[in-house]
């Protein structure tokens, strides 16, 4: 970061300390197996699994972009937005060299059996022999390929790779650029909106607090997991197959999550703090006062020994998620439901927000 960017906060911008009045919920907000959860209420903890992974992250993308202006890191003071990196080109990287191990292992050994085959029929070989023959090359061509695969596999990635794609590198960049747009959902800290990408550049964009959040219960093979769902509350809008919403062994790790979101949006708190938002905290004001109260050591996830962490602060996280009397929250945003009609609400929408 080159300069100090400091966010003027919107009058939209989520303030739980002043909720205006809301038009009832068209439709009953609780349902069946999922959990409605409150507004406003914090028990500021963050998600232990989402911090031991972005501490990698994190200290990784700082060797390589130390003043975090790339624009694939995608959470900042003003927006935490859903997608990581370029996924269009980090799929084509990875479908390379799979394609690459499969046409060199299979492949050479499809080759070697029809050609076995041929010499057969050519030279009239007995069937004994044919086997003895594929008994040793076919082995011998996998032990061969599998030898190969490393030093192979690292030159296509890097000279081959390199060579083929530099005459395209512009063009496509532009192609993956457009296509990620298209894609990008986003929590605006600065204006209070939330935005949910529909495809084919069409979004669903609305304020903060007309969104439910549940905790969703999803059945699968082992046991009944847990991931967060956000419901629009007029429109009955339903997203929770984004990254947002992951599915978790453990219910505390989704309730975390949606703690810090919410911490995140509402400007009467600091940022939360968690590795991805470190280096942007001193160009959030309320967060920048914050550490100066405090004294936060401005650099303490970028520079954490991780494993330390786990048995230290990360045991102490970890107990606090699993006995939080979660139960206990109190919701802010309930009582304002119903203090407006539909019609009158209406008009005191952002611009651009979906229609009701």
């Amino acid at each position: 970061m080159t300069k100090l960017d400091r966010p003027i906060f919107a009058p939209t911008a989520f303030n739980s300390n002043f909720i205006g009045s809301l038009p009832e919920s068209p439709r009953k907000r609780e349902r069946v197996g999922d959990e409605l959860q409150p507004v406003g209420a914090y028990a500021g903890a963050n998600p232990y699994n989402g911090v031991v992974e972005d501490v990698k992250t994190l200290q990784d993308h700082e060797a390589q972009d130390p003043e975090f202006t790339d624009k694939d890191w995608w959470w900042d003071h003003h927006r935490i937005r859903f997608l990581n990196g370029k996924v269009g080109l980090k799929f084509l990287i990875l479908l390379i060299p799979f394609t690459w191990v499969l046409l060199l292992v299979v492949g050479g050994m499809s080759l070697i059996g029809w050609g076995v085959l041929e010499l057969a029929e050519q030279y009239e070989w007995s069937g004994l022999l044919v086997g003895l023959v594929a008994l040793v090359l076919l082995p011998g061509w996998m032990f061969l390929s599998f030898w190969m695969i490393r030093p192979t596999t690292n030159w296509i990635m890097s000279t081959g790779i390199e060579f083929l794609l530099k005459p395209f590198e512009k063009s496509l960049s532009e192609k993956f650029d457009e296509s990620l747009e298209d894609g990008c959902s986003e929590f605006n800290r600065v204006t209070g909106q939330v935005r949910f990408s529909l495809g084919r550049n069409r979004f669903f964009e609305a304020p903060f607090v007309e969104f439910d959040a549940y905790v969703e219960r999803v059945v699968q093979q082992g046991g009944i997991f847990y991931r967060l769902m956000f419901v629009h509350r007029y429109t009955q809008k339903t997203f929770n197959q984004t990254w947002l919403s992951g599915v978790e062994a453990s219910k505390s790790e989704v309730l975390a999550f949606w703690d810090m979101l919410q911490r995140y949006m509402d400007v009467t708190q600091p940022l939360p703090d968690v590795p991805r938002l470190e280096p942007f905290r001193h160009l959030d004001p309320v967060t920048r006062e914050h550490d100066e109260k405090t004294g936060r050591d401005p650099r303490y996830w970028r520079d954490l020994d991780i494993e330390a962490w786990k048995h230290g602060r990360g045991v102490e996280l970890l107990n606090r998620l699993r006995s939080y009397p979660w139960g206990s929250r109190v919701c802010k945003l309930t009582p304002q439901l119903g203090k407006v009609s539909l019609g009158e609400y209406r008009g005191m929408r952002p611009e651009g927000a979906w229609p009701i």
